[in-house]
């Protein structure tokens, strides 16, 4: 079989699903190519490819740029009377089935695809019934059995030379992404974690993680193969939740053998001494951790995050303890809060002193707590679009328009009100007030976000290439913006 991957932009960030999906195809035989939305027509990647089967990779944000490129390809179809088959994995599928009939789909999958994924090529190959695969959905009730991959050693690495090809200049940035383990135990209202664990619940540990071993081969090979490598991003939901053997053994072994400085995402109530002390011995040089809102009232009643301003405070300066530099986001527009409480969130993440902190419009994502508190509140109506980038105005009908704007000017020039001297701050409250056009703000306040997250959160990473930096800023505002 012929499988064309599709993913919608590209960015620093290598889209790890997609890779390692791709590399599991290939290991059974198939052959594999990947299109970028962005880039080209998919009707036209389709053609030149030769696909047998087209995988749509979409977060909820993305959907309508998936939906407006099927639709032509269904249109191609008709017209050629060729059928390609079309499945779609991903939050969205995985948490808005309907989508499947939405989008006259073939096939949805929801959650781990390594098992799914080259069984479903397989019968599709031999002209098999499909149903019945683990994940696998063929209509809009879901798939009708579940797993979760549970031994994440048992697969080979993800393949990047797909995703390089498609994006030359990205072996140039010096930053690759790994991925260490799946899962979160927490359940804050705006995350899919809390959905995703209800529905895999009984299928195994919600926490499932790599050897040591494992992670740092690949990571050696990485090296190895896409030279130059000096900076490593792990995305792992959260890296580390308590200072145990795992994090004893990587601290001490990446230390020794892989030497390269490298940023995770935290958790502010996990990221205690031992952890941070553990992290910096290893060659952490940024951490993430969410701050999401200003008052424990929002943070804990609202988004249920169990994070009181003291735990927050303690984290960031227990950062700059070990001299890590950090990173956080902090919503706006938080569904049953006011605009004088975003203010009150943009001083408190002033206050935290993040190295890179940003700001977005909350976009209540379907499937969630919040977006049910949202809709039963009547906060947000059941067809509305959700937004699809983060300084769009709010989806929410609680704030006027001339809110809506400021929220979004919060969202655009937040990281520069947070990191200017304090003499400054009154002009640039002023300035979010304003009604300084979102299209200028937008410019301004994401250049600036793109190229303070690069010099201070990825410095080492930074092109040597002037033609390879710009493209790289360009698409990093295209992905912010």
């Amino acid at each position: 079989m012929r499988v064309l991957f599709v993913i919608r932009i590209p960015y620093a960030i290598e889209p790890h699903g997609v890779m390692l999906l791709a590399a599991i195809a290939q290991k059974a035989g198939h052959a594999v190519g990947l299109t970028i939305l962005k880039k080209e027509p998919l009707t036209k990647a389709v053609e030149t490819f030769g696909a047998d089967v087209v995988a749509y990779s979409v977060i909820g944000s993305e959907i309508d740029a998936f939906k407006q490129a099927d639709d032509a390809l269904k249109r191609r179809m008709r017209a050629t009377g060729k059928r390609v088959f079309r499945i779609m994995g991903g939050p969205h599928p995985t948490f808005s089935p309907g989508i499947l009939d939405e989008m006259e789909l073939d096939a949805i999958c929801q959650g781990d695809g390594e098992r799914a994924f080259p069984e479903l090529l397989r019968r599709l190959e031999n002209r098999e019934d499909l149903a019945g695969i683990p994940n696998i959905a063929l209509t809009s009730a879901g798939a009708e059995k579940r797993e979760l991959i549970v031994d994440q050693d048992a697969y080979p690495f993800a393949d990047r030379d797909l995703y390089y090809r498609a994006v030359p200049y990205l072996p140039h940035t010096g930053l690759r992404s790994f991925i260490t383990g799946r899962g979160c135990p927490f359940s804050c209202s705006y995350c899919y974690n809390h959905a995703y664990n209800n529905m895999f619940k009984g299928c195994g540990p919600i926490m499932r993680r790599r050897s040591v071993e494992h992670v740092l081969a690949e990571i050696e090979e990485v090296i190895k193969r896409y030279p130059p490598v000096r900076f490593i991003r792990f995305f792992d939901d959260i890296f580390a939740l308590r200072a145990d053997e795992w994090l004893e053994e990587f601290s001490e072994k990446y230390a020794a053998r892989i030497r390269i400085p490298f940023y995770c995402l935290m958790r502010p109530n996990t990221f205690n001494e031992d952890t941070a002390r553990l992290l910096a011995k290893a060659g952490c040089y940024s951490v993430s951790m969410a701050v999401e809102a200003g008052t424990e009232a929002i943070r804990n009643d609202i988004l249920e995050r169990r994070l009181s301003d003291e735990e927050m405070v303690n984290a960031f300066e227990l950062a700059r303890k070990y001299k890590l530099r950090t990173y956080g986001n902090t919503m706006v527009a938080i569904p049953g809060t006011t605009l004088e409480d975003d203010f009150t969130s943009l001083e408190f993440t002033r206050r935290l002193g993040l190295t890179v902190p940003t700001f977005s419009v909350c976009s209540p994502s379907r499937g969630t707590k919040l977006a049910q508190i949202a809709e039963e509140n009547e906060y947000l109506e059941p067809n509305a679009d959700l937004i699809t980038r983060f300084s769009a105005l709010s989806p929410l009908n609680c704030y006027t328009r001339r809110e809506k704007e400021i929220q979004a000017r919060i969202a655009c020039l937040g990281t520069m009100y947070c990191t200017v001297p304090k003499f400054m701050t009154p002009w640039m409250k002023r300035l979010i007030r304003s009604r300084l056009p979102l299209g200028i703000a937008r410019k301004i306040g994401f250049s600036f976000t793109v190229f303070r997250i690069a010099t201070c959160l990825f410095p080492h990473a930074i092109p040597r290439s002037p033609v390879t930096m710009f493209k790289v800023a360009v698409d990093g505002i295209r992905y912010f913006w």
